[in-house]
């Protein structure tokens, strides 16, 4: 966490050098991406967080963290922490809560262009269903995505970033379908490594998301 404005500013460094691509819109792909808009309206009500940091030479240290949503701001939700543990030696200064959307979110809206240049894999298998592997490379980074190949709906997505001399990560994000028929994410993975002279860090982070409601309109 305490090396997220750097990541966040390499990712706007990383998204300015993006090519873009000309090319008819694969009608499968135009479905992708507007199952990744239609997550977009809605947002987790409770989110659990495992965090393990590991500071060069220092021991991991492991941090859990509960937030609720609390309002929306401008379409952006909202989160309160509910609970640290273990709780921070000052109480009165609780870390902000961690927001891989917020993070990921200039390289991705590369990734979803409709003219990005991928490479479609079809009649693939995920957890026994049938699935079309989407791989999107942009400068810097690499998305996969399984999504089904009638609807669209995304299933699982795997985001692998990178920039020399200042970090590598991926973020593997799982999808469930919910009542309404929209595509949620149920989980995710995060695996980030800094490697910034004298900020050299290791962090895992497990988020667990439930109970989501749609944004107020």
């Amino acid at each position: 966490m305490l090396f997220r404005n750097s990541i966040c500013a390499a990712f706007f460094a990383l998204s300015a050098f993006a090519p873009a691509f000309a090319a008819d819109v694969d009608p499968l792909w135009a479905k992708v991406i507007a199952s990744n808009k239609e997550t977009k309206k809605w947002a987790a009500k409770d989110v659990e967080q495992l965090i393990l940091a590991t500071k060069d030479g220092d021991p991991t240290k492991t941090i859990t963290i509960k937030k609720q949503l609390s309002g929306w701001d401008k379409g952006k939700a909202q989160y309160t922490i509910l609970s640290i543990n273990p709780e921070p030696k000052d109480g009165n200064k609780k870390p902000a809560a961690f927001d891989l959307e917020e993070m990921f979110a200039p390289m991705e809206a590369e990734f979803f262009a409709p003219n990005a240049k991928f490479k479609r894999n079809d009649n693939q298998s995920l957890n026994g269903k049938p699935s079309v592997l989407f791989v999107v490379e942009q400068s810097g980074g690499t998305l996969k995505l399984w999504a089904d190949p009638a609807s669209g709906i995304i299933q699982k997505r795997v985001l692998e970033m990178s920039m020399p001399m200042a970090f590598e990560g991926n973020v593997t994000t799982l999808y469930q379908l919910d009542s309404n028929g929209a595509s949620l994410p149920i989980e995710s993975e995060s695996k980030i490594d800094i490697k910034i002279p004298f900020k050299k860090a290791k962090v895992e982070m497990k988020d667990r998301y439930s109970n989501w409601v749609a944004q107020p309109k």
